[in-house]
């Protein structure tokens, strides 16, 4: 597949220079603006083939449907987590973002000084210490860390409720039987086969099926590609959060004036600056050079 560039940070900064200046630049707003549009495109169309089962073809984009219909699934196979607000400083934050500033500078829980490395351990300025993995433990155990901003302590928001209607809405795939190819069922965590008496663990099942090379030909020019290929080649695009890229796409069309633009471009930006790791695959540069990036931008 050809996917679009990641877009370059340079010129980035050189829009937001132009734009506290008042002037807007049409050449970079073009540039910017559809450099993350089609990035954007590539993103969406990556989680739709994860979601939904079917693979554009690489000659000519038509949609081919895969036969393991066992691992698709109606969410966007990423993250359950949702946003929550610090009660603090009011920031916009994933519990995984917590997570993530603590792995990253790790941090006393009590005082909330930066951890001082010695050896193997980790000592702070109140007395405490840990090894590294008593530490790695703590942070993913505990249920109140700091906030990445303002160092508050923050308590874990509660899971989502289910919808129970899920299911009714987007029905269990068929199943079959790898032995007979007769209909199977997904019975106490096993998949079963009621023709040949075939039996195995649902896990190691879809296991087996995410580790096979299926071959897939396109209907419409004839072409034929191999999904791990196809999957490898939309790795640096998979992610378990596409909505900021489908609310660009939906929104970026609309936009009739330069203000316009250069609204869309920063609002995804700073939802970028909001997730940090999702950052990269928009921005071609490392995630410590974008961050400090979009700082610069925010400040």
């Amino acid at each position: 597949m050809d996917w679009a560039p990641r877009v370059k940070p340079i010129k980035i900064r050189r829009l937001y220079r132009y734009a506290r200046l008042g002037i807007y630049d049409n050449t970079l707003l073009h540039d910017v603006g559809w450099g993350l549009y089609a990035r954007c495109t590539d993103i969406a169309t990556v989680a739709d083939v994860f979601r939904q089962g079917r693979v554009p073809c690489p000659k000519c984009n038509t949609k081919v449907t895969r036969r393991i219909d066992a691992l698709f699934s109606s969410g966007e196979g990423g993250t359950h987590e949702n946003w929550f607000h610090c009660p603090h400083c009011a920031g916009r934050l994933l519990w995984r973002d917590c997570r993530l500033a603590l792995r990253n500078t790790p941090r006393c829980f009590d005082c909330h000084a930066v951890l001082q490395k010695t050896d193997k351990l980790l000592q702070c300025t109140c007395g405490k210490t840990w090894s590294q993995e008593a530490y790695n433990q703590s942070v993913r155990t505990r249920v109140r860390l700091p906030c990445p901003r303002c160092f508050n302590l923050v308590r874990r928001p509660a899971a989502p409720p289910r919808d129970r209607t899920a299911r009714e809405r987007h029905p269990s795939p068929e199943l079959h039987c790898p032995k007979c190819q007769e209909i199977a069922t997904h019975v106490h965590g096993n998949i079963e086969c009621t023709v040949c008496g075939y039996k195995r663990r649902w896990r190691d099942y879809r296991k087996h099926l995410k580790k096979k090379d299926e071959k897939l030909e396109c209907p419409a020019c004839g072409h034929t590609f191999r999904w791990q290929a196809w999957r490898k080649s939309a790795r640096s695009l998979r992610t378990g959060n596409p909505r900021p890229a489908r609310e660009f796409v939906e929104k970026w069309l609309r936009c009739r004036t330069p203000q316009e633009r250069m609204i869309q471009i920063d609002t995804l930006l700073q939802t970028l600056h909001g997730r940090g790791p999702l950052a990269p695959l928009f921005i071609d540069s490392g995630e410590h050079n974008i961050r400090q990036m979009l700082d610069d931008l925010a400040s």
